[in-house]
């Protein structure tokens, strides 16, 4: 990727998700003066310099992480009040599933203080489970977003891209320390499916990953999409045998997982009810909803033919899961007849996709050149 592309990618990752809430507090205007904002921060290239010695980088990378702490630490306590529009009830929903499922409980029979349903798939709860037995499932971005970054520099070998990086997603994308703040899930739920499939496509051990990456995946629906593209890149790298074999370990662990749950109860497995968000245009057109679900396979699908290194898989695995994003904004403000902004909460899903893209594709470039 030229140097350009790459700085409009990066910019797209970190100013596309955060726009609902930039627009939610400060109207259009706000939105676009934050991605002008945005654009000049990255069009100078901020870099560090190289008199910054290895222990300097290790020290301002823990200073870094304990900042989050404690604006985690200041802040979550007074969002988390269990008021209508203060903080977010993902962490609520968590906490309950994962009670529900130590106690031997349904946890679809659940409802947040919202009133609202629990969407998760059972590997949310799974995952979620070493944290809740700290306290709350919020804790869970203290963990998954610095592992991450360190994946980013097993990627890089570089700790000055790293931290830098590491930066930018800090002070540039809102929506991070948001969600940190607030104990959205969605940060957490896709970087562990991302470094799932990152631990996959890397390891000799691929059986256990594939296991491991199945559970991940069983946390929403959404990203079940992502196993053609891994399938895809396994054959091209690893052979067709290879590739099956991932995919079918993949698979069974999120049935063996998630079937249980639907059949105990089909008609209260509320993960279903997650369909609506793009069931919701069929007011707009007939099967407009079930449409946009085959289109986005159907693209994964003929992805997985396109020749893939890590940067391409990666960059695949964003392009399928923002085109549900990006249709719902679309289709979304033809509904209202206005510019809603609202689906691009779920930029999230996509975003880390994209920055892990760039790293790995220029990780690629380098070594290539190095050869």
């Amino acid at each position: 990727m030229h140097s350009r592309e790459a700085t409009l990618s990066l910019w797209l990752a970190l100013v596309f998700p955060p726009s609902f809430i930039v627009d939610k507090y400060l109207g259009w205007e706000g939105v676009a003066a934050y991605w002008i904002m945005a654009a000049v921060v990255l069009a100078w290239k901020p870099r560090l310099s190289d008199r910054l010695s290895n222990r300097h980088l290790y020290w301002f990378a823990v200073v870094t992480f304990l900042v989050v702490v404690m604006v985690f630490l200041a802040v979550y306590p007074i969002a988390n009040t269990h008021a209508a529009g203060k903080g977010s009830d993902d962490d609520d929903a968590l906490n309950l599933g994962v009670t529900a499922m130590f106690t031997g409980h349904f946890p679809y029979s659940q409802t947040t203080y919202l009133g609202n349903v629990l969407h998760q798939l059972p590997g949310a709860f799974v995952l979620a489970a070493p944290f809740v037995l700290l306290g709350t499932s919020a804790l869970q971005n203290l963990f998954w977003l610095p592992m991450f970054f360190l994946a980013v520099r097993k990627e890089t070998e570089d700790s000055r891209t790293t931290l830098l990086l590491a930066w930018l997603v800090l002070i540039l994308s809102p929506t991070v320390v948001y969600e940190v703040v607030t104990g959205t899930g969605y940060l957490s739920n896709t970087i562990y499916v991302l470094l799932g499939l990152w631990w996959l496509v890397r390891t000799k051990h691929r059986d256990i990953a594939a296991v491991a990456w199945g559970v991940a995946l069983a946390s929403r629906a959404n990203f079940f999409v992502l196993i053609p593209l891994a399938f895809g890149w396994f054959r091209q790298h690893a052979g067709c045998r290879t590739a099956a074999r991932a995919a079918l370990l993949t698979c069974f662990t999120i049935a063996c997982l998630t079937l249980p749950f639907y059949v105990h109860d089909p008609l209260h497995f509320a993960p279903l009810d997650a369909a609506n968000r793009l069931l919701r245009f069929d007011e707009l057109l007939p099967h407009l909803g079930a449409t946009l679900m085959v289109l986005t396979a159907a693209i994964a699908i003929s992805l997985s033919f396109t020749p893939m290194d890590a940067g391409a898989l990666f960059r695949n695995c964003a392009l399928v899961l923002a085109f549900p994003v990006v249709t719902g904004i679309v289709l979304s403000s033809l509904q209202e007849r206005q510019l809603n902004l609202w689906y691009a909460r779920y930029g999230t899903f996509f975003a880390w996709f994209a920055l892990m893209a760039l790293v790995a594709g220029a990780s690629t470039n380098r070594r290539t050149t190095r050869g």
